[in-house]
């Protein structure tokens, strides 16, 4: 999979390569953004670059943007893992204190006679008298 992956960068890159080269005149073409605000103060220029390196430029910050919005989900992903094996640990040891009890209770000679009496009919009737 990590092949096919390479494959098509590499078929992607290819491709905005030819782009660039069959319109180097537009790409290297100089030319200088004005910010007008509309506030006689607030006007300003930058300096004349080639438009291939304003491309560069957004092309940049959207590749730190999507970066740091993905930092941003690790760091949350990893607080949630980590709750949630703390969660799985506690309830693991909740399992193994209840094996345990259950070991307990499955051994123990008198109550395996009390299910017994259970069983023969005898304590149904007691336990059903005592719940009311």
């Amino acid at each position: 999979m990590k092949a096919i992956k390479t494959l098509f960068l590499l078929i992607v890159l290819g491709l905005l390569g030819t782009l660039v080269y069959q319109n180097l005149d537009y790409f290297m073409t100089p030319s200088a953004l004005n910010i007008d605000l509309k506030v006689s103060t607030w006007h300003w220029t930058a300096p004349s670059l080639p438009n291939i390196a304003y491309w560069g430029i957004c092309f940049g910050l959207g590749l730190l943007v999507t970066g740091v919005k993905g930092l941003f989900t690790a760091f949350r992903l990893g607080r949630e893992i980590k709750a949630q094996e703390g969660l799985i640990s506690k309830m693991k040891q909740e399992i193994n204190d209840l094996k345990i009890r259950l070991d307990v209770f499955v051994h123990d000679p008198y109550i395996k006679q009390e299910l017994k009496t259970i069983a023969g009919g005898e304590a149904v009737d007691k336990n059903v008298s005592s719940d009311l």
